[in-house]
Parts: structure tokens; C-alpha cells; sequence
């Protein structure tokens, strides 16, 4: 089982997650935010503790999650999005980094039927461009995202599958948004997931909430029975999600080794 974290769900403070990731046996990382910002804005001295962090403990970076693409459509921030997503491909090439984690856009009140084009043009960019220069692009499912329920994930990768745009398959976003459990996307979705997110859910609306691996309303056995079945070498990543996250990752890790046993 290719089981990592994401490392700012540990802590921000990158030298905090590394050591508390390799305390935990967790030697895969996905990079996304530490006190510096988000990926692939980190200082030099992150960077550089990062490279002998990687020689000193075997580490292996599985995938970064530059935040592209994750604001509105009308933001001004939406125009520089591939600006930022090739020192993101930078950043990766560096590190020898083989994924990348994008979204589909925020959905606003503004948004019509016919901005969902700009969408499928905008990810197409970016994934026509990460496989030019080698690399695996993998769009989050997302609550309030254009690829947020069955029909809409689904509806992207097949008008983008020839861009070779894959899942970063998200169970807990999928239920946070439309209240269901795995079983109603994973089949029609599987061909296309590269990456998986582990963290449980609960609740719907403002009564949402995340909570650790067994109290939540997913089906994680279940889930990680097919996903081993279905794709054993999947790369997946703890992103616990909800405080103390230190002590709530231990608790993940727990029911995981439970699940899986």
C-alpha cells in the first residue's frame, strides 16, 4: 500500500512535518503549503532542508497541490493561474516530482452554463502542458467546483481524456458535497484515478464537519478494499483535516492498519 501524507497536514512548519513523517514511518509526502505559502513558493531555506530531508530519511515527494485553478472564474487571480502553474512544473521537474494536483474552479453566483468551456479550455492548458514536459496532472474533486458530483467529474475527464487530465480522487470532498458515499462515483471514475485523499466526513450544509477515519459517514473499508483490489500501486495520502491533527493522524493511521489488515 503507497500510503503518504500531506505535509501541512501535520503542520505548516516544514521542518515539524518532516520529522513528525518520518516518526510516523510516513516516507511518501505530497507538498502544498508551509509557512512560506503555497507550493512552489517556498523560501530557499525550506528548500533546501527539503533536499536533505529527501537524502537523510528516503523521502519520496508523490505529488504538489499548487492551489491552480482553485479560485472563481471573474477573480483577477483566475488570469495568472498558468502563469503560476509552469513554476509549479519548475518546482516539480527540481524535485523530480512525477504528479500534479490542479482543481476545476470555484463555481460563483455569477457563473452561467456556458462558463463551464472556459473551464474545460483553461484545465486543458494546463494538462496538454504538464505532459508535454512529463508529468501526470490530476484534477481534485472539489465541493464548489465545477467537477464536484458524479455527473460533473465524470463530465470533464471524458471532454479532457485527451489531454490526458487524471483524478486526484477525493472521497471525503465527494461526500462533502453531495452527501454521498464512495460507491456513488468510484466505479464510473476509477480509470481515471492517479491519486487518492484519505480523510472522513460528516454532516451536510452547516453541519458539515471533518472528523477522523471511523467517525465520519464514508465507508473507508470498503473503499480501501477496492482501491487495493482495483489499483494496488495508487498513491494515497493522509489529509486528516481536523484538529489536533497530529494526534487525529495517529488516530487515521490506527483505523487504516485496522481496515487493510
Amino acid at each position: 500500500m503507497n500510503l503518504g501524507i500531506v505535509t501541512d497536514e501535520l503542520s505548516l512548519n516544514l521542518p515539524f512535518a518532516l520529522g513528525a513523517a518520518a516518526a510516523l514511518g510516513l516516507k511518501r509526502l505530497e507538498l502544498r503549503t508551509t509557512m512560506s505559502g503555497r507550493v512552489p513558493f517556498f523560501s530557499d531555506e525550506e528548500k533546501e532542508l527539503l533536499e536533505d530531508m529527501i537524502d537523510d530519511y528516503d523521502f519520496k515527494i508523490t505529488a504538489i497541490s499548487p492551489g491552480t485553478f482553485k479560485c472563481k472564474l471573474r477573480s483577477p487571480r483566475f488570469k495568472e493561474q498558468l502563469i503560476n502553474f509552469e513554476k509549479a512544473l519548475d518546482f516539480a521537474e527540481e524535485f523530480e516530482i512525477p504528479k500534479v494536483i490542479v482543481f476545476a474552479a470555484e463555481r460563483s453566483d455569477e457563473d452561467t452554463d456556458g462558463d463551464y468551456q472556459e473551464v474545460v479550455d483553461s484545465v486543458g492548458k494546463a494538462a496538454l502542458l504538464a505532459r508535454s514536459r512529463g508529468f501526470v496532472i490530476a484534477a481534485e474533486n472539489e465541493a464548489g467546483c465545477w467537477n464536484d458530483t458524479p455527473e460533473s467529474i465524470l463530465r470533464l475527464h471524458n471532454d479532457l481524456s485527451d489531454t490526458g487530465l487524471m483524478l486526484n480522487w477525493d472521497p471525503g470532498n465527494f461526500h462533502a458535497s453531495c452527501g454521498l458515499d464512495y460507491k456513488a462515483g468510484y466505479e464510473q471514475l476509477k480509470k481515471y484515478i492517479v491519486n487518492v485523499h484519505i480523510k472522513d466526513s460528516t454532516g451536510q450544509g452547516k453541519a458539515h464537519r471533518w472528523v477522523p477515519l471511523g467517525d465520519g459517514e464514508i465507508d473507508w473499508k470498503g473503499q480501501l478494499d477496492e482501491l487495493l483490489r482495483d489499483m494496488p500501486d495508487v498513491d494515497m495520502s493522509l489529509e486528516t483535516h481536523c484538529w489536533p491533527l497530529l494526534e487525529n493522524t495517529i488516530t487515521n493511521l490506527k483505523m487504516i492498519n485496522e481496515y487493510v489488515r
